[in-house]
Parts: structure tokens; C-alpha cells; sequence
């Protein structure tokens, strides 16, 4: 092991970063009326984070109808978490203010 951390210094690679990118990230995106985003958003942060998931950012976007508004959650998710993921879009699927739930950067509003 010291052999090849000496082998990733001197390629000027950091052991830390490459370790990183070794965790899966996914994205997911909700859309949902404007004025339930913020309570949402923050059961989401905490819903996520008692299944071991961190969302490493959410970007908030104004809907194609002015009244809704879809968040894009980029969460780490290691591989063997992907199941507890799933669940976890499962749940949000499931709440009644929550309209779609997509896996990727974009989803179009129906």
C-alpha cells in the first residue's frame, strides 16, 4: 500500500480525492408546489441523513407552472447504499404534496 500511495503522490494524484470518487453520487429531482419546498426540503435533509445518506447539494428551479418548483438533490451514495436510496425515493414518491420524483438532472413537468 505505501508503494502505491508513493506511486499516486508522484503522479500527483491525492489519495483523499481519489478515494472520493470512488462514491457514487446520484441525483435525483422533485418537483413540487413552491410553498411546501422549504418544509420538504428540510425532511429530505433529515430523512437522508438517518439512512446514512449525505445530500452533497440541492439546487432549487422554478417550474414551467409558477406554482411549483422541482429541487435537484445530488446525494453520496455508496454503493452499498443504493438500496436505502431507493427506499428513500420510494418515500418521497409516496408524500402527498410531492408530484414526480426523477433519477437524473432534469425532469419535465407533466
Amino acid at each position: 500500500m505505501r508503494f502505491f500511495d508513493l506511486f499516486l503522490r508522484r503522479a500527483g494524484v491525492d489519495r483523499a480525492a481519489a478515494l472520493s470518487r470512488r462514491r457514487g453520487t446520484s441525483r435525483l429531482t422533485v418537483i413540487c408546489p413552491r410553498d411546501e419546498l422549504g418544509a420538504l426540503r428540510k425532511q429530505i435533509y433529515l430523512d437522508f441523513s438517518a439512512a446514512g445518506l449525505a445530500v452533497s447539494q440541492v439546487q432549487i428551479d422554478q417550474g414551467q407552472d409558477p406554482g411549483m418548483a422541482s429541487a435537484c438533490i445530488t446525494v453520496n451514495c455508496p454503493p452499498e447504499l443504493r438500496a436505502e436510496l431507493m427506499s428513500q425515493a420510494r418515500r418521497l414518491s409516496a408524500n402527498p404534496v410531492v408530484r414526480h420524483v426523477h433519477f437524473g438532472a432534469q425532469a419535465a413537468l407533466a
